[in-house]
């Protein structure tokens, strides 16, 4: 087990406790020292580090360092606002001189879905229609880039501090959609969801398709509102909640998840969005007594009182989310706008106002001019002193090692020219990984042995000549 308590990374991520232990990852809340917030490191210790019997590997380097790495590959490409969002990766050693990679994420303060439905001992039908949409629209965007997450748990969905956005995370099992599937040959059986679907425990090496995500989210759309997230069943789910299922319209909603857990993949919804629309519809045809009132546009002065403005915490007795005349946040704001409408502002505040967009509006123009000018100034030096303009750098993906002297070249490409070559790289010195295309890395060197200019920082190499890479 790692400890890295009070451990610095990167000069920047000052770690101050241990938030999840995994089976051989550790979870930790660090402070930024650089934006002064907090974020996430996941560590994994590499192989062979850990006390205990070697890992096992498969065809090279333990998978479970593979799948960590590609970790941070899969966050990049599915960028997405319900999305956990990676904000640096490195490899590092623990004080006791274990090496190990790490991903530094954004930082949910919320907790788990899988918590918070616990503590509620279910969650209301509202509050998780609300909350799994934003997953659905997570996946959607997903698969869209041919990513199948692999592992929808309500572990894996963090939520804001106000209970109200949800994110997708932990794409540790993530795989391509035409990947054979994680579990072939036994090599990830460790990595198993608890919500896989039958097709997956089979172990056919068939790849995963749309249907496994649709599979695990409808379970945890069920757990979630149970207040069970984690029991796990092989079957299609059976029955809905007591306090839902003699509701009329409920078993519209049972038969959508019904289906979505079918044990066959070809009965199941093909994608999320189609099975996410039937659920919607469902639920629209149930009576609405967790929903929020509709508000008139105006509201008298004496129906204000009465009204309560609900809680995200778990209640002491009763469930407020059952309750009629519960208002939520929104419908709180709307009230409050009703009852005491804002003063008009005075002309001379008007006129300030006014003055102050004018002057933004010029400011932003003259930026624009000089960021402009800066941009032409650049293109023309690179165009006739054949320097190149200055690029943002890249974060780095992995750090691995070179094996032995190798060339880098400007592109990846199997048949380089002369005119290709960018320098050379000596045995042992240490790279980060900025890219993967096929074959080959994108990488920045700590030194160089030979180069073409000074201005060379980074080149594709071929990852055959690396140490530590996927």
């Amino acid at each position: 087990m790692l400890q890295l308590e009070n451990v610095v990374l990167a000069g920047r991520y000052r770690i101050r406790s241990r938030l999840v232990t995994g089976s051989r990852s550790g979870i930790f809340l660090a402070l930024d020292d650089v934006s002064q917030q907090l974020v996430v490191i996941k560590a994994f210790p590499r192989p062979g580090s850990a006390p205990g019997p070697p890992a096992p590997t498969v065809n090279g380097p333990d998978w479970r360092q593979t799948r960590f790495r590609l970790e941070g590959v899969w966050l990049d490409r599915v960028s997405h606002p319900y999305i956990v969002l990676r904000l640096d990766s490195g490899s590092a050693h623990d004080p006791a001189g274990c090496p190990f990679d790490y991903h530094v994420l954004e930082y949910l303060a919320g907790g788990t879905l899988a918590a918070l439905s616990h503590a509620w001992q279910g969650l209301s039908l509202l509050k998780t229609v609300n909350l799994l949409r934003q997953a659905a629209a997570a996946l959607t965007h997903c698969h869209a880039l041919g990513v199948i997450h692999g592992d929808v748990v309500p572990e894996n969905l963090l939520l804001t501090g106000d209970h109200r956005t949800v994110k997708l995370a932990d794409f540790g099992s993530a795989t391509g959609d035409d990947e054979p599937a994680a579990m072939d040959e036994g090599k990830f059986t460790g990595w198993l969801s608890r919500y896989a679907p039958p097709e997956a425990r089979l172990g056919a090496g068939l790849p995963l398709s749309a249907a496994a995500d649709v599979y695990a989210l409808a379970r945890t759309f069920h757990a979630a509102l149970t207040g069970d997230p984690f029991l796990e069943s092989q079957t299609p789910i059976q029955t809905l909640p007591p306090k839902l299922a003699t509701q009329p319209g409920a078993e519209a909603l049972l038969q959508v998840l019904q289906r979505a857990t079918a044990t066959n993949v070809t009965d199941r919804y093909p994608t999320v969005a189609a099975f996410w629309a039937e659920a919607e519809q469902a639920v629209a045809a149930m009576p609405a007594t967790d929903a929020p009132p509709v508000m008139p546009v105006a509201i008298p002065a004496a129906a204000v009182a009465p009204i309560q403005v609900a809680s995200d915490d778990p209640p002491a007795a009763t469930d407020e989310a059952d309750d009629p005349t519960v208002v939520t946040g929104a419908a709180r704001e709307t009230l409050c706008d009703v009852a005491s409408p804002a003063e008009s502002p005075s002309p001379l505040t008007t006129r300030l106002i006014g003055v102050g967009v004018v002057a933004a509006v010029v400011l932003l123009f003259i930026g624009s001019l000089v960021a402009l000018y800066r941009l032409a100034r650049a293109s023309a030096r690179a165009h006739w002193y054949g320097q190149s303009p200055p690029a943002a750098s890249a974060r780095p993906l992995f750090q691995v090692r070179v094996l032995r002297p190798t060339k880098a070249y400007a592109t990846p490409t199997e048949n380089p020219t002369p005119r290709d070559w960018l320098g050379e790289l000596p045995a042992g010195v240490e790279a980060d990984v900025l890219e993967i295309s096929g074959r080959f890395y994108r990488v920045r060197p700590q030194r160089w042995g030979r180069r073409r200019s000074s201005s060379v920082n980074e080149g594709w190499v071929l990852r055959e000549h690396m140490d530590g890479g996927l």
